[in-house]
């Protein structure tokens, strides 16, 4: 089953969000900290940057592909990553002083959950 436009411009916008968000925070974690008041922990910083890239590539991988077989496990980590990463935001918030930023990171986070749920949903009523 052939890919849409749709999620191939799904994949390109979350390569591109990554690879901005991964490589700032892999080359320059103290930047970010300075610019959103976000709490400084710049070895966990770097690993969730590489964490970032390496799905930024990822979603580049699938942005590639042509078929679903070959993009749905990639689908289905978004996923899962989207939607534990929401819950671990939302939860953060519970116990941290987080500053205004973090609510920009759930909505991304949210944002790419709906996007891959819908990518998913479509696939699956295509296949039925």
């Amino acid at each position: 089953m052939e890919i849409s436009k749709t999620t191939k411009y799904i994949f390109l916008l979350h390569f591109i969000t990554m690879i901005i968000f991964g490589a700032w925070y892999f080359v320059s974690p103290e930047s970010w900290s300075t610019l959103t008041g976000w709490p400084d922990e710049p070895s966990t910083g770097r690993m969730l940057g590489a964490a970032l890239i390496a799905m930024g590539i990822g979603a580049l991988f699938a942005f590639r592909a042509s078929t679903w077989e070959e993009v749905e496990i990639i689908v289905l980590m978004e996923l899962i990553w989207n939607i534990v990463g929401l819950v671990g935001m939302i939860w953060n918030f519970a116990y941290l002083t987080l500053p205004v930023v973090g609510w920009a990171l759930v909505g991304l986070l949210g944002l790419f959950f709906i996007l891959y749920f819908y990518v998913y949903y479509e696939a699956k009523l295509k296949k039925a």
